[in-house]
C-alpha cells in the first residue's frame, strides 16, 4: 500500500503530470506571450494525431492561430490565412 501512497503522491507533484488547462488557462497563455492580442476563438482540434487547443486571435494587426498542448506548452504560432 505504501509504494502506491508514494507513487500517487509524485504523479500529483509533477508539473503537468495528467492537468488538462481549461479555456481561461489557455486564454492567460495568449495573453502573456502577446500582451494585448484579441482572442476570436478557442477550441480543442487534434494536431498530428495529439489533442490541443486551437486559438484564432489578432495581435498587432495580424491573424494569428496557436496551437497548445492540453498541458499549456505552445506548440507553435502561425499566421492563419
Amino acid at each position: 500500500m505504501r509504494p502506491l501512497l508514494v507513487l500517487l503522491s509524485s504523479l500529483l507533484l509533477l508539473p503537468g503530470a495528467g492537468h488538462a488547462l481549461g479555456k481561461a488557462e489557455i486564454r492567460n497563455i495568449i495573453k502573456q506571450a502577446h500582451p494585448g492580442a484579441h482572442i476570436s476563438e478557442i477550441e480543442k482540434e487534434t494536431h498530428r494525431g495529439e489533442s490541443v487547443w486551437e486559438v484564432d486571435f489578432r495581435h498587432e494587426g495580424q491573424k494569428l492561430e496557436a496551437i497548445i498542448s492540453l498541458e499549456g506548452k505552445i506548440i507553435k504560432v502561425q499566421i492563419d490565412d
